[in-house]
């Protein structure tokens, strides 16, 4: 945009200099055609490159628009873990929608693709014990969730959270207090399976 801007200011440079704005004398006739051969020339090279400024704009949307869309995962326990430590990353081995590949079911944490704002939810099932859970983004706990203790009965506790997230932070889950947690899993199909879930997405990014 800087190049047009100095085109511009160069066009009306020669027409405020040129034989134009001049009335005391005659024009010569090839000075003349020379000078309309000249703006005609600037006029097309201005309107190309406005027309691909637009156009990179355009392009620059588009990819950010495609980015947004492939930011999106939902992942579940397949299996169940119990006498879990304090600060114990939960891994959501299974995946039901993993769009872009940015959650990691092997260690159970999502990788920030871009900077935005970030919505996440978590459900932890058990079977009549209790698990305390946090979810972390780039290492620091942002909320908290706990299944409550009805013995001889599944019991769940369930947390949203809408926050912003920088490129390349860490997000996950991980257990909060005590050593007896349990996180039911079950594959998925399974009559009762009770599934315990790990979801997110992105909802707008942020520059």
């Amino acid at each position: 945009m800087k190049f047009v801007t100095t085109i511009i200011y160069f066009w009306f440079s020669v027409w405020r200099v040129s034989p134009f704005s001049t009335t005391d004398k005659k024009i010569p006739k090839h000075e003349l055609t020379d000078i309309k051969n000249r703006l005609g020339s600037l006029e097309q090279m201005v309107g190309q490159l406005i027309m691909q400024n637009s156009s990179q704009d355009v392009f620059k949307l588009s990819e950010s628009a495609r980015r947004e869309e492939h930011v999106a995962f939902s992942a579940y326990k397949n299996q169940t873990q119990t006498g879990l430590n304090k600060k114990h990353i939960i891994k959501f081995e299974g995946t039901v929608l993993n769009l872009g590949h940015h959650y990691h079911p092997e260690d159970g944490i999502f990788v920030a693709p871009v900077s935005g704002v970030y919505l996440f939810h978590w459900t932890i099932n058990n079977d009549g014990d209790f698990a305390y859970t946090n979810i972390l983004v780039g290492g620091k706990v942002i909320s908290t969730t706990t299944t409550s203790v009805v013995s001889g009965h599944y019991n769940s506790g369930s947390a949203m959270v809408i926050v912003t997230v920088q490129k390349d932070e860490h997000v996950w889950i991980q257990t909060c207090c005590g050593s007896s947690n349990e996180v039911y899993g079950n594959t998925l199909g399974l009559e009762n399976s009770f599934q315990s879930t790990f979801s997110g997405t992105l909802l707008f990014s942020v520059v």
